[in-house]
């Protein structure tokens, strides 16, 4: 009698299914672990790493030997009318006050005015009492917020000896403007430059041949290292914080050099400065690593706001300087710029794409 036989299960299946459903595993894991950033993104934000600190520490090298020179005498500017944007905090306020002690009036643009109403209130207390303060709303994240901050000025005011761009922002995640700009692109630049060409009717009615209006546009060394993205000029396909700020750094140097040869051509009685402050202690480092977990450093190597403020003042009211409008001043003398700073083509591309990005048909 032949015994019937049992069939066996097969293997193939079960085999097919077992290594199918591994391999489905292994690859969810993987696709959740998957870096979003592409390796050529990544090598960019290491090798921008890099450059900053190799850029940090040579600063603060020129900062320590260069101290002696970063001093100013302040000169008594009764009078005179000065602007700055992002009064209310960090290097701002050092320029206020510093303003205010040459007796200026000093408007204070800046975001919340609740803020500078403190500002000018702790700066009294502290026993400044020369000048004058007028608080303004400005918000430099909206450009239709420059434009109503430069018609108020145009009621009250009919000429401005001063203006200082200072207002900035650094090393952001990525967002945007009201306009959707890039947010350093549109507060640190595009914001300024438009607010520069509404107020320079203004300034020029303060300038005469004895003595310039100054725009004084506070930059960084950061510029150094930027490059202009005309193709994308929001880093909307591969967005690195620190490039963006550079670019934006680089962008105002640029504009200084580019209005500067304007104002000469155009024959006004206006100079354009661009400064690097130095490496100072304000809030504009909160988004670093930095900040984070080596405080101790920021505290023992890095400028005070007043010692930042000192190249910004100067470039505003120092008499040593008359005559030579487009510096890129550092610690109180000229310091050298990127050499695309030097390119007409390449600044001419920038100042016509800033003139369409900001509506203006023509910047006077």
């Amino acid at each position: 009698m032949k015994t019937a036989a049992v069939s066996q299960p097969s293997k193939g299946p079960n085999m097919f299914l077992l290594f199918g459903s591994i391999f489905i595993f292994a690859a969810g894991v993987a696709a959740y672990f998957k870096p979003k950033k592409s390796l050529s993104h990544i090598t960019t934000e290491i090798l921008y790493e890099f450059k900053y600190n190799a850029l940090g520490m040579k600063a603060l090298v020129a900062d320590f030997l260069e101290s002696k020179r970063n001093r100013l005498d302040l000169p008594k500017k009764a009078g005179k009318v000065a602007i700055v944007t992002g009064g209310s905090r960090g290097i701002g306020v050092a320029v206020v006050k510093m303003l205010l002690q040459c007796d200026m009036e000093v408007i204070i643009a800046c975001r919340t005015p609740a803020a500078a109403d403190r500002v000018v209130r702790s700066l009294r207390e502290s026993g400044v009492t020369g000048g004058s303060t007028k608080v303004y709303q400005l918000d430099n994240n909206s450009l239709e917020s420059v434009r109503r901050f430069a018609e108020s000025v145009k009621v009250e005011y009919r000429k401005i000896d001063v203006l200082v761009n200072n207002a900035g922002v650094m090393f952001t995640p990525y967002s945007e403007t009201k306009e959707g700009f890039e947010q350093q692109w549109g507060v640190n630049y595009l914001s300024h430059f438009l607010l520069t060409s509404l107020l320079l009717p203004l300034l020029k009615a303060a300038g005469s041949q004895n003595e310039s209006a100054r725009i004084v546009n506070v930059s960084s060394c950061a510029h150094l290292v930027g490059t202009i993205n005309f193709d994308d000029i929001n880093f909307k396909k591969s967005f690195i914080t620190s490039a963006a700020y550079a670019q934006s750094k680089l962008a105002q140097v640029m504009f200084t050099r580019s209005i500067q040869d304007l104002l000469v051509k155009e024959r006004i009685c206006v100079e354009a400065y661009s400064v690097h402050p130095g490496i100072v202690n304000t809030d504009l480092f909160n988004n670093t690593a930095l900040k984070k977990h080596a405080q101790w450093i920021i505290n023992l190597f890095f400028k005070n706001p007043t010692q930042g403020a000192t190249p910004i003042v100067y470039a505003a009211v120092s008499n040593e300087i008359a005559g030579k409008g487009g510096m890129y001043i550092s610690n109180c003398g000229e310091s050298p710029v990127n050499d695309k700073v030097e390119d007409p083509e390449i600044r001419q591309r920038l100042f016509n794409l800033s003139l369409e990005q900001t509506g203006l048909q023509s910047f006077i």
